[in-house]
């Protein structure tokens, strides 16, 4: 074996010959690795066996325009491409093109790499970005992107969206008492009741400590809300055991509802806040909506 071909038999990323007829004329041991195949399976095949029945003739004239017209192919300006392996699932992979034409041979290097470790990096990046690390839920950012895009959506369809903003009630006493392990467990299970009473298209997110926020993209009206409000306040104040400690807890919460209150996400939001601040001065453990009259009497957070 020359050098040329123990570079060929250890390079790391796949490697395939492929002649201008479209046919496979040589697959290093990566590539097969990759793809499932044996190197007597690949050999004389099409290079389209790669892909679903539905792309191969497309791919067929790409290739046949390349060869006619080759330019630099470098790795990552392709898009977003799959291999479709001999047991017939799919593996996301970047290719490099390079025209060979000369010393008898005539045709194409595609250098394929295995892309699956860094895009699963990438979609737990992008999760970790978005998404509270505790509970799992939307975090305030993604959160506000929802909120931005539900009302726009609203806006042109003539909609209503409510906004509905929980505070835990007691949820300190609960730390205090029985230790920050249980409180983070406790705010773990009010995010999967929260989402178990709420339609898929509806948004839960937390926000802070123990404050929640649920998005109901669209309702007919405030008494739609306010159900809604009702179910998960009863489903908070039922009595929860948490690793053999009794936990009781409740929420208040504020309704805010669009357009009526508020036509840009930071002033619903502002809305809803002060409306739950109303609940908390009232007793706790209850929903009130909105009014004009709560502007004048209280400042929101979400103000300051």
């Amino acid at each position: 074996m020359n050098l040329s071909e123990l570079i060929v038999t250890q390079a790391p990323d796949g490697i395939l010959f492929v002649s201008d007829a479209g046919t496979i004329v040589l697959a290093n041991e990566a590539l097969c690795t990759l793809s499932g195949y044996q190197p007597h399976e690949l050999l004389g095949q099409s290079v389209e066996l790669f892909l679903p029945a539905d792309l191969r003739r497309l791919h067929v004239e790409n290739r046949q325009r390349y060869a006619s017209e080759p330019q630099r192919r470098p790795m990552g300006t392709m898009g977003d491409l799959t291999l479709l392996r001999k047991d017939g699932t799919k593996v996301p992979i970047d290719i490099a093109l390079s025209r060979v034409d000369g010393e008898g041979h005539v045709g194409t290097i595609a250098f394929v790499r295995d892309t699956s470790e860094a895009k699963q990096s990438e979609r737990q990046l992008q999760h970790q970005a978005t998404h509270d690390a505790l509970t799992g839920l939307t975090n305030r950012w993604l959160f506000s992107e929802y909120l931005r895009h539900a009302i726009a959506h609203a806006q042109r369809a003539g909609r209503r969206v409510a906004l509905l903003l929980l505070d835990l009630d007691g949820f300190k006493s609960v730390n205090d008492t029985f230790g920050h392990a249980i409180g983070d467990k406790l705010l773990i299970d009010v995010a999967g009741s929260l989402t178990a009473q709420v339609r898929a298209s509806d948004v839960v997110a937390r926000i802070g400590g123990d404050e929640f926020v649920v998005l109901l993209r669209e309702v007919e009206a405030v008494s739609d809300a306010v159900l809604v409000s009702e179910k998960l306040t009863a489903a908070l104040s039922s009595p929860r055991n948490l690793d053999g400690f009794p936990v009781q807890t409740g929420c208040s919460v504020g309704i805010a509802m669009y357009p009526m209150d508020a036509q840009e996400p930071e002033a619903l939001m502002h809305c809803a806040d002060l409306a739950m601040y109303h609940a908390k001065a009232q007793g706790r453990g209850r929903s009130i909506v909105f009014t004009p009259e709560m502007s004048a009497s209280t400042t929101s957070r979400f103000a300051r």
